[in-house]
């Protein structure tokens, strides 16, 4: 049974990744003809339109909030990080975006260390040289151009850093199905007003798959929230990695892209700081009710 319960696991985490990629590949594709704004609010509306449903059904409990501030602060701060996310993939590699994408637990690591106090010794702070030694690999300031998409990834992935600061917060004072429904209430408005700066129509192949990106997006979210329900998070982090494969098989059977070395080379490097900052954390709260910090990694 024990045996089952982990191949469970495996296949919730798995398929989180791969409905991630797939999310995020549909954003890809419908950059070669619609601005990235214009994407972020209908992706956000899509979303709410999905979730309502259930919201209504649920008598409305995600409605309540113990602090309704911090949700429009999260909001706000997501906003930015999404355009500059969805920019970014329509600029570069599918593989490569996804390898950047992992660094956003080492900026959340830090921050934590500022905004939070968190205390920080060598075994995190070697992690987190190593992790962004990784960075360095994959961009290779010097040695190839610098890519606008690649600064505007780590800038998405820093602001998203302070989203998962604040939504550490928030869950312990919110539910999760609130933080979410809040994100996408506040942020659905924010983005229509920017997107009437950039106001495209849409035909009915992109409304499907804007359809298709609020779906996987929803099912990324239920699968990895599964996984860490019925595993820890130390057995479901490394399986995080599995999203660099979808990507690199999206990139290459869709969008024609060849794998690249160092770009596999520099996301190990990232991805063992990454696991090895949530085993140290696990370590340390060993015995303890304090949660492990579970980043996004990654299921952007």
């Amino acid at each position: 049974m024990q045996s089952n319960k982990y191949l469970y696991v495996v296949f919730l985490a798995t398929s989180a990744t791969m409905f991630g990629a797939l999310m995020a590949s549909s954003v890809k594709f419908l950059t070669t003809d619609l601005h990235p704004i214009i994407i972020c609010f209908y992706r956000c509306l899509m979303g709410l339109l999905f979730i309502t449903p259930w919201v209504i059904k649920n008598n409305f409990k995600a409605l309540r909030s113990n602090n309704l501030k911090l949700q429009i602060s999260r909001s706000v701060i997501n906003v930015f990080s999404m355009i500059c996310w969805f920019s970014a993939i329509g600029l570069m590699h599918f593989e490569k975006a996804a390898a950047l994408g992992f660094s956003t637990p080492l900026f959340t690591t830090i921050l934590a260390i500022i905004l939070l106090k968190e205390k920080i010794r060598f075994h995190r702070t070697a992690a987190l040289i190593i992790g962004f030694i990784g960075i360095i690999v994959i961009i290779r300031p010097g040695l190839v151009p610098f890519e606008i998409g690649a600064g505007l990834l780590l800038l998405s992935a820093f602001t998203f850093s302070f989203v998962l600061i604040i939504v550490k917060k928030l869950s312990s004072i919110d539910e999760s199905q609130t933080i979410i429904f809040y994100h996408l209430l506040f942020s659905t408005p924010i983005f229509f007003i920017l997107s009437l700066f950039y106001w495209q129509d849409i035909n009915l192949n992109q409304l499907l798959i804007f359809a298709f990106m609020g779906a996987t997006g929803l099912l990324s979210h239920w699968c990895l929230a599964q996984a860490f329900k019925l595993s820890d998070t130390t057995f479901v982090m490394p399986l995080q990695f599995t999203k660099l494969i979808w990507a690199s098989l999206i990139g290459l059977f869709i969008f024609s892209e060849q794998p690249d070395l160092w770009t596999w080379f520099g996301a190990i490097v990232i991805f063992i700081s990454v696991v090895y900052i949530t085993y140290r954390e696990a370590f340390k709260k060993k015995g303890t009710k304090k949660p492990i910090q579970v980043d996004r990694a990654i299921i952007n």
